[in-house]
């Protein structure tokens, strides 16, 4: 019989390490790469920030699917939210499911020829392999998809030098939200991918650009990578 390791000290002490480093990496970097924020008297350039870590590359993963999953494949998009939401759910229970070789004895859990108890590190690093390489994709994917993105250029147009709904809110912002920012809504909601008709064959045409709408979800993320050029 091998005990297993309890949740304090040792739990504990490991994931609290993991996330005291986390953390000192997070202030590090927070303080080294500041958003500007003296515009206007000093405006940033629209491209600044690009290639810069920011939190917003995290977002910017999830935007992704409305670039790619456009015109015929826009049935897709629902499966960006179907996928995450099983894994999710998986790994919500995960702690619930009774793995077999771990039972209890006299009130202390205790592990029965548990192999990954026994294995040394290297052997423990080979049998983790599948997880490091899915926290690796997941990382990589992260920074692909928001590395180019000009986060930090946003007061270069967003100032108070700009006016009114571009630095400064509207005068009456009621009447804003009720009437002009609900038509934009109506608007622009996103349709790329809508169906604009069909050809002589019967077969449907779509808008796959979405050029026909205003401030939809791909012009959103045109303008977080391309700021000045998609205005």
């Amino acid at each position: 019989m091998v005990k297993q390791r309890t949740w304090w000290p040792h739990h504990v002490f490991k994931a609290g390490s993991l996330i005291i480093i986390t953390l000192v990496v997070v202030i590090i970097l927070a303080a080294k790469y500041q958003v500007p924020d003296d515009a206007p008297d000093i405006v940033p350039h629209p491209d600044d920030g690009q290639y810069i870590l920011g939190p917003e590359w995290y977002f910017l993963l999830l935007w992704q699917p409305f670039w790619h999953f456009t015109g015929e494949y826009k049935h897709l998009l629902s499966l960006t939210v179907i996928v995450p939401a099983i894994i999710f759910l998986f790994l919500t229970l995960l702690p619930f499911i009774k793995i077999p070789f771990w039972g209890r004895k006299g009130g202390e859990v205790e592990t029965q020829g548990n192999p990954v108890e026994q294995m040394g590190f290297f052997k423990k690093l080979i049998y983790n392999t599948p997880i490091l390489v899915i926290a690796i994709f997941v990382a990589y994917i992260t920074f692909k998809s928001g590395y180019q993105a000009k986060v930090l250029g946003c007061d270069s147009c967003h100032n108070s030098a700009m006016g009114v709904k571009m630095g400064l809110p509207p005068v009456d912002v009621a009447e804003y939200y009720k009437v002009d920012r609900a038509r934009q809504i109506e608007t622009g909601k996103y349709r790329a991918g809508k169906a604009v008709g069909a050809d002589f064959l019967g077969r449907m045409i779509y808008d796959i650009g979405g050029t026909e709408t205003y401030k939809d979800a791909n012009w959103q993320m045109r303008h977080m990578y391309e700021p000045t050029f998609t205005w």
